[in-house]
């Protein structure tokens, strides 16, 4: 159970369970039972009681007095009373019931019946009373069962208190549901705003979400510091970005100063001064590439940017690159061939999509083995509605170290055997194509061929169909 949520949930209702357990367990231990000394005394006490005033009231009175008792103390008690002497009843048959004569009989024959609740029918007493004048008395006292049996005389039957146990634990689990909620929504808040940053967005906050809640603890003083740690993040990554911008911007004016000073000293200088002055155009201009895309590099990651909009036949445009590319990587002995391809439309920018396609294929041409050719394929992947475009560029080169496959992407990141600059490229390339394609909802991801190669696939969601 990783879920802090239901961890703390089942801990309260655990713990309500178990008090509830224990209170209906010392409530069933604690009833009197049948065979309790305790409550057969109290029953003969009050046997004793009731025959000493029923002999009184049949004394003073005859059998109307007894009868008047008798009555009075059924309309305010409950209690039937039946008296008998020597076997026969002192207020006559028609007011005693059928079992009432058998449990006399056994009274008068020396034995002790059983005295409990028994359901619709409630408690049964008797015994004999001590006699002075030779008579043999039996009193028998009759409880009947209440209407509600949950109020009865001190015995209610435990159907009632089960049914009460489960609302207790119901009503509990209702409680503990609710707390445990408002004890772990601040801590999902923050996850929430973890997750936001994680993936680029250092504007998420949580201590707005807090504060309504009103909440002072140190939950709350959590929100707020990590509010603070994403404010000082997100003001970082933003210096990052306008430095690089603003960096990428000044260098540009040299750069074009220096392409002039360039043409006017090959105008001037000997054939000797021609190769010298040919390398240093050839690094201005790798320094001017290098400039582009860092530019567009800031421009992916920061959001910015006039990305427009339209339908892009991915069809078309990765035949286009395909073609491109295999012109280019002819003059280096290796070939780059399309050989797969379905019909996908997109909604994005054209001019993203094409550079993520042309820079992981580019990527491929420099890495590939000469005589050999790089493979592209566009397939439509899922069902209808839930469909996504795959680009996959598979070439035949060394490959990747698995250590290093989940850090191709990250901008100015190489691979040690590959960090000399005839093969390396400026290192950016795939940090385009893979925020090029996050951009459109989309992902990068690359893996190492069984018989060698590199693997680079392109995943996008079409646009829905309709």
């Amino acid at each position: 159970m990783r879920s802090l949520f239901f961890k703390i949930f089942f801990s309260f209702w655990l713990t309500i369970v178990l008090m509830g357990l224990t209170f209906y367990l010392v409530t069933v231990s604690g009833r009197p039972r049948p065979s309790d000394p305790t409550l057969r005394f109290f029953a003969n006490q009050a046997l004793d009681r009731f025959g000493e005033e029923a002999l009184q009231s049949l004394a003073g009175g005859g059998q109307v007095g007894l009868s008047a008792y008798v009555e009075q103390l059924k309309t305010r008690n409950r209690i039937n009373l039946y008296l008998f002497a020597d076997g026969k009843p002192v207020l006559g048959q028609r007011q005693q019931p059928q079992w009432v004569a058998e449990y006399v009989a056994r009274l008068a024959a020396g034995e002790l019946p059983e005295f409990h609740p028994r359901p619709g029918i409630g408690f049964r007493l008797g015994k004999r009373l001590a006699s002075t004048d030779g008579v043999s008395r039996i009193i028998v006292l009759h409880v009947p069962t209440p209407d509600n049996p949950a109020h009865g005389h001190g015995f209610p039957p435990p159907e009632p208190m089960i049914t009460q146990n489960i609302a207790f634990l119901l009503a509990g689990g209702i409680v503990c549901y609710l707390l445990t909620r408002s004890l772990t929504a601040p801590i999902r808040r923050l996850r929430e705003a973890t997750n936001r940053i994680a993936g680029g967005d250092f504007s998420a906050r949580v201590g707005a979400g807090l504060a309504v809640k009103g909440r002072g603890d140190e939950v709350a003083d959590l929100g707020r510091d990590f509010d603070t740690m994403a404010q000082r993040i997100e003001g970082l990554v933003e210096s990052q970005r306008r430095l690089v911008s603003d960096i990428s911007h000044e260098l540009r004016s040299p750069l074009a100063r220096l392409k002039v000073a360039l043409e006017i000293a090959r105008q001037r200088a000997d054939a000797a001064a021609a190769s010298p002055l040919t390398r240093i155009e050839t690094e201005a201009d790798r320094l001017n590439q290098l400039i582009g895309e860092l530019m567009t590099l800031n421009m992916l990651e920061s959001g910015t940017g006039n990305l427009r909009q339209e339908r892009v036949d991915l069809q078309e445009l990765v035949g286009a690159v395909v073609a491109d590319a295999d012109f280019e990587a002819r003059s280096r002995q290796r070939r780059v061939r399309l050989t797969a391809s379905a019909a996908a439309e997109i909604v994005g920018c054209r001019e993203m999509l094409r550079r993520a396609v042309e820079n992981v294929v580019r990527n491929s041409v420099l890495y590939t083995a000469p005589d050999t050719e790089v493979g592209v394929t566009l397939e439509v992947r899922g069902a209808a509605g839930g469909e996504t475009a795959v680009v996959r560029v598979r070439d035949h080169g060394p490959g990747i170290p698995a250590a290093d496959l989940a850090n191709i992407c990250k901008p100015f990141y190489r691979v040690a055997e590959a960090r000399d600059r005839e093969s390396g490229g400026t290192g950016l390339g795939l940090s385009i194509a893979e925020r090029a394609v996050r951009l459109h909802a989309g992902s990068l991801t690359a893996h190492n061929c069984a018989g060698g190669g590199l693997v680079v696939e392109l995943e996008m969601p079409l646009k829905a169909r309709g």
